[in-house]
């Protein structure tokens, strides 16, 4: 039986279709030049820096050849490889620790295996005596395709071209057990994450299955790299850095998640947590953390594990601000001291709820009376902006547009 001219002209297309999606699906694993470039904090961002990057497992080998921008020696360095089984098949992870770098100097660089190469990238370390910087602040961008994602991480960074490095809240995607997921975070960061580094919090979803059930974020662990100092089981998730004059914390609030396997595991970070906030003479504190401690969900006691946990651990070393991701709003609470809020500045604790950079919104959120001040970003999503100097702390909240939502300032002595 012939096939009419238009069924012929179909089936060719479905093929063609089928052919490229396969080749779109298993691209990961055919990969010997590099994908997912990504720098990470360390920490001495002044003198050093981490990359990282993806390959299918037929590449071999792990460089990085750097050199000062503006003219200087190329130098190479190894890096160290780990299989990652995906349901895509196994991609290796590549990472290495560019190590002896110049304060305040720009450098190009780029990853490969000696004979496929990435194209040339450029970072700018630290200044050796930093006064003040400004760094990106991102919710959860979580999504089910990351187009919106890339709008606001691109949009930001256009508009703030000196942030020295950006944070994620947590729930970077939707289904941390997913690949396809990652693939297209990490697509949406090109140009961005290969710039400044990322310093990420882990979030619920990093521990979501495609089937549906919970697991140890085992990808989240393989795809991003921390300076290493937190407590043992959890230093992938939990660890902290200095930059300028200020302290960064971070901490994994996953409980209900992962204390299958880490029974113990908000008891090792308060331990860590003390240890670590008592040992930093910065001028500024700041922690970091996926669920807030004070929420803006219809429920009344949420969050009441974290509070208990961490609450006098923050208001005894007089942290400045905490930021949370979660709940897909920016909220600014009044200074919380002991569990209670007062509106003189500087007494007590800022929590900030940061809001989302990817699609999903919450309609039911809810402002507290702990609030002083409070935006559902349904329209559309937001980040924040974080202007560090030996004088004050500033926080901006910034639609994906650029129009300004909250400003907040604390200044020095102002607890």
């Amino acid at each position: 039986m012939k096939i009419g001219l238009s069924k012929r002209n179909l089936l060719l297309s479905a093929s063609v279709a089928a052919v490229l999606w396969i080749g779109t699906y298993f691209a990961p694993l055919l990969a010997v030049t590099p994908t997912h470039v990504m720098l990470t904090q360390t920490a001495n961002p002044a003198a050093e820096q981490t990359v990282i990057w993806h390959t299918g497992p037929l590449s071999k080998g792990s460089k990085v050849e750097f050199a000062e921008a503006e003219g200087g020696a190329v130098q190479s360095i190894a890096g160290t490889e780990k299989e990652v089984q995906t349901e895509r098949g196994t991609i290796v992870v590549h990472t290495a620790q560019l190590t002896g770098l110049k304060a305040s100097t720009p450098y190009r660089y780029q990853v490969g295996d000696g004979v496929f190469w990435s194209e040339s990238h450029i970072f700018t370390t630290a200044s050796a005596q930093t006064k003040s910087f400004r760094f990106l602040l991102f919710g959860d961008s979580q999504s089910y395709t990351y187009e919106l994602w890339q709008e606001v991480l691109h949009a930001a960074y256009a508009r703030n071209p000196q942030a020295s490095f950006m944070v994620n809240i947590g729930d970077l995607v939707d289904v941390g057990l997913d690949y396809g997921q990652w693939d297209g975070w990490f697509q949406a960061g090109k140009g961005v994450i290969d710039s400044i580094p990322v310093a990420a919090v882990m979030g619920n979803h990093e521990t979501y299955t495609p089937q549906g059930k919970i697991a140890l974020p085992d990808y989240f662990d393989a795809f991003f790299s921390s300076p290493g100092n937190g407590p043992e089981g959890l230093k992938k998730r939990v660890y902290s850095f200095d930059y300028g004059d200020a302290h960064f914390s971070v901490l994994d609030s996953q409980r209900q998640e992962e204390e299958a396997w880490l029974p113990q595991m908000l008891a090792w970070q308060q331990s860590w947590l003390e240890r670590d906030l008592a040992a930093t003479n910065k001028r500024w504190k700041l922690v970091f953390i996926h669920r807030p401690l004070y929420h803006n969900r219809p429920s009344l006691d949420s969050d009441a594990d974290l509070r208990a946990a961490f609450g006098p651990i923050l208001d005894r070393y007089g942290v400045d601000v905490a930021f949370a991701g979660h709940d897909h709003v920016y909220a600014r609470s009044y200074p919380i001291q002991g569990g209670r809020w007062s509106e003189a500045p500087g007494d007590g604790v800022v929590y900030i709820t940061v809001g989302r950079s990817g699609t999903k919104t919450f309609a039911r959120a809810q402002p507290k009376e702990w609030d002083a001040a409070f935006h559902n970003p349904t329209a559309q999503p937001n980040y924040l902006a974080v202007d560090v100097s030996d004088t004050e702390l500033v926080v901006q909240n910034f639609a994906a547009d650029g129009t300004g939502l909250d400003s907040w300032t604390k200044r020095q002595g102002e607890r």
